[in-house]
């Protein structure tokens, strides 16, 4: 009996050991790493967090690039500079992705879009403006210009989700409670240093030069907990809008090369991702689909070339159809949520 308890005393010392110094490597490295990593961009707080705006170029009207779920503005590496080409350009991180700083509570796509207006306005970032978003960023911009009118003059859809598409996929493949299992095992993991350990976080770099950035990005565990969060915005999405509701305001769809696909199941359900992308391009009477052919999802980081030139196309005809104000739509500022203006 004394044998068995001396040795379950040693094994629980060992797991506390074992776990006490995955901590402590964690936080070790995501220290370092913070001080080799700084924001490009600017951090400015917002109702009490820091959030990050990276915005390069001149002109207008500004294109704003908004991310799918677990990512940020690191995404946007290799369209970014070449938008600046033409006119301002800027991405941004959501609460808990990048170098923003966590936000605890739900995530709503009301929410994320009036955090997004009043970072805008805190950074001095005038309308009107193009909105880009991929993936899950596709729902938040549409919610942006629904809930900004007179604000957003374009918009361009990356492979965008739709807000009803878990209605026409059949489970697992539309299983949000798998997808939260698998967020709840990465932010365990990534609390005790395991994935850093393990060297499952920044696999794929945007560019090969950035991957040491992307490891310290994507290996906090708050990237794991804001997905847990954000991907109730597709168990519980917005109201699918109308046809036309964007009336002719120019709109890009780009979807992604369905052909490259290897899962089977994925390849059978292709024709129903495309009924729903074709869907998008009818938000608008001035919407334009197509498929980017030899592209993943990520269309912006495999054929960023393709997603510039939707966007130009998109920022030169809201030029042409729209006047470029002097100052604020009315309104604007008051409806963010910025209780605070402080830049760090």
């Amino acid at each position: 009996m004394a044998i068995f308890k001396k040795s379950f005393l040693i094994a629980l010392m060992v797991a506390l050991l074992t776990v006490t110094s995955g901590i402590a490597f964690q936080n070790l490295s995501t220290f370092r790493d913070a001080r080799k990593f700084p924001p490009p961009g600017r951090l400015i707080e917002i109702n009490g967090r820091a959030m990050h705006l990276n915005c390069v170029g001149s002109g207008g009207p500004t294109v704003i690039l908004e991310s799918g779920l677990l990512h940020g503005s690191q995404d946007w590496a290799l369209v970014l500079p070449d938008v600046a080409k033409f006119t301002r350009a800027c991405a941004y991180d959501r609460a808990g992705y990048g170098w923003s700083e966590y936000r605890p509570g739900p995530r709503t796509a009301a929410s994320i879009s009036d955090e997004l207006s009043a970072l805008l306005a805190a950074a001095g970032e005038r309308p009107p403006f193009v909105l880009v978003g991929h993936s899950l960023g596709g729902i938040l911009v549409r919610q942006f210009a629904l809930r900004h009118p007179g604000v957003v003059l374009g918009m361009v859809f990356v492979d965008s989700s739709h807000e009803q598409q878990l209605a026409h996929f059949a489970p697992p493949g539309n299983s949000i409670e798998r997808s939260q299992q698998y967020f709840r095992k990465q932010i365990v993991a990534s609390e005790f240093g395991i994935t850093r350990l393990w060297h499952t976080c920044g696999l794929d770099p945007v560019r090969p030069d950035l991957r040491d950035e992307t490891v310290y990005l994507e290996c906090q565990p708050t990237r794991w907990l804001t997905a847990l969060h954000e991907v109730e915005i597709l168990a519980s999405p917005p109201p699918m809008l109308a046809p036309r509701v964007f009336q002719n305001m120019p709109v890009e769809v780009l979807t992604r090369d369905l052909d490259r696909e290897e899962d089977p199941a994925e390849r059978d359900a292709s024709p129903i991702w495309i009924q729903l992308q074709r869907e998008l391009a009818t938000l608008s009477t001035a919407g334009n689909w197509r498929i980017v052919k030899g592209s993943s999802h990520a269309i912006h980081m495999e054929k960023p070339g393709a997603v510039v030139a939707a966007i130009r196309k998109v920022w030169e005809a809201s030029r042409q159809t729209s006047h470029l104000p002097d100052v604020f739509p009315q309104g604007w500022e008051c409806a963010t949520n910025a209780k605070t203006k402080r830049e760090l």
